[in-house]
């Protein structure tokens, strides 16, 4: 018997140490991009983007300068300065290797990550918490 983690295991650890980059001062997100062969493809983190002043980095961030009680989880990012990790995994990836693709992440996508995922044609997304065929 091998300890050899499987596929999404190997995956799923590759989003958290892409997490570890993360600019947020709410959530550290980490996303792996991988086309059928299981080859990289495209990875990305949170953050603002590049030549703007971070959210942790910096304390940029209105959004993170709300409590969770002033503005939940998951709520309307419309106060979010940060490009998403799945956006920068989905922007670091060849377009031709987009469909059929399977995309790893630290947590379940926000509502507007999940429709750049569909009209990408990513097939599959996997989190911690969810292994969804889109």
């Amino acid at each position: 018997m091998s300890d050899r983690p499987d596929w999404d295991a190997y995956f799923l650890a590759g989003a958290a140490w892409a997490a570890s980059r993360a600019d947020c001062t709410r959530s550290q997100v980490g996303a792996i991009l991988v086309n059928a062969n299981n080859e990289v493809r495209g990875t990305g983190y949170n953050g603002a983007p590049s030549g703007v002043p971070g959210c942790a980095s910096a304390g940029a961030c209105p959004r993170g300068q709300l409590t969770y009680a002033q503005c939940a989880a998951n709520t309307d990012y419309s106060n979010c300065v940060a490009d998403h990790a799945e956006r920068n995994a989905i922007r670091h990836a060849p377009a031709a290797e987009l469909p059929g693709a399977t995309l790893y992440v630290t947590r379940e996508p926000c509502p507007a990550c999940w429709t750049l995922i569909r009209a990408a044609g990513i097939r599959r997304v996997v989190t911690p918490d969810i292994d969804v065929l889109t």
